[in-house]
């Protein structure tokens, strides 16, 4: 049955699906990046407890299945020409018909990036290396201009995702029912996406150069 449920999704499923792992990964990466503005010290700390032991494990094995879930089931809405969740439609007008004819593109991009940081991640962890190390190692690329490029602009799809996929969700969920609430679901979830990205921009300038990227960050090291 869930086989069957797999190949052919309803709309639904797929909204809901394609909300989840940036749930999860906002959720975790919020919690664990927090630790930057105690210092450096402290955040190798959070880093070394999130990325050992069977419950770190167990939390980064789900958000890669359903990244790979998300990913298949956007890929097959591709080639068979099926809506996205938070495409545009018929009788959308103005800013939500432009945000939701960018839905495709805002989720392969995202789809893209994240698999590119997952990789990043645990390719070297595979191959025995210790991951704080490789997340230090990170910080210190960020401050190459190409890295951080790359970076800027997954923040920026995936808050633009944000913007199409919690609507969708909401939808899917039966919390949004009317053309009203679903706009309205959108400007909710643009401010979000907003402050997400503000506050990740500001993280990954201070994890790259030392420095907060919009304002100064005061810590104690």
């Amino acid at each position: 049955m869930l086989g069957a449920a797999f190949v052919r999704p309803s709309p639904r499923a797929h909204a809901l699906v394609a909300a989840l792992p940036l749930a999860l990964w906002l959720v975790f990466h919020l919690w664990e990046q927090w630790s930057v503005f105690g210092g450096r010290d402290a955040w190798i700390a959070r880093m070394a407890s999130t990325s050992r032991g069977p419950l770190a494990i167990a939390i980064e094995l789900v958000v890669i299945a359903a990244l790979v879930a998300w990913a298949a089931l956007t890929v097959r809405a591709l080639v068979r020409r099926e809506p996205l969740p938070g495409a545009a439609r018929e009788d959308d007008a103005g800013i939500v018909r432009a945000i939701g004819r960018l839905a495709p593109f805002a989720s392969l991009a995202s789809i893209v990036f994240l698999v590119i940081h997952v990789a990043t991640m645990w390719a070297p962890k595979l191959a025995g290396a210790d991951l704080v190390a490789q997340w230090v190692t990170l910080t210190h690329a960020l401050g190459r201009p190409e890295v951080l490029v790359l970076h800027a602009l997954g923040l920026t799809v995936i808050a633009l995702q944000l913007v199409t996929s919690i609507p969708a969700a909401l939808e899917a969920l039966g919390l949004v029912r009317t053309e009203r609430a679903r706009r309205s679901s959108m400007l909710v979830a643009a401010t979000l996406a907003l402050c997400v990205w503000l506050l990740a921009a500001q993280l990954v300038g201070w994890l790259g150069t030392g420095v907060g990227t919009f304002w100064a960050i005061s810590v104690v090291e």
